[in-house]
């Protein structure tokens, strides 16, 4: 099993920046900008619950394999 990194601060800054989109209204939107940065499969523990909260609705789209986001994955 890969082990799991922290979150650099853009990484943290760019998955904070896809939840606020998701709380917006737009999980779709999120999902595009995760997944074209490459950041898809990233491990979200490190993150507030709100912000864990949005992500697993943007985890619901297509290609998304956020971790760490609570008792689901």
């Amino acid at each position: 099993m890969k082990a799991l990194t922290a979150l650099s601060d853009f990484e943290h800054g760019f998955v904070t920046a896809a939840a606020l989109a998701a709380r917006l209204g737009d999980p779709n939107l999120a999902a595009k900008m995760l997944g074209n940065a490459g950041f898809q499969a990233l491990d979200c523990s490190e993150l507030n619950a709100v912000d864990k909260q949005q992500l697993q609705l943007v985890n619901q789209q297509p290609g998304m394999k956020l971790s760490g986001l609570g008792k689901h994955n």
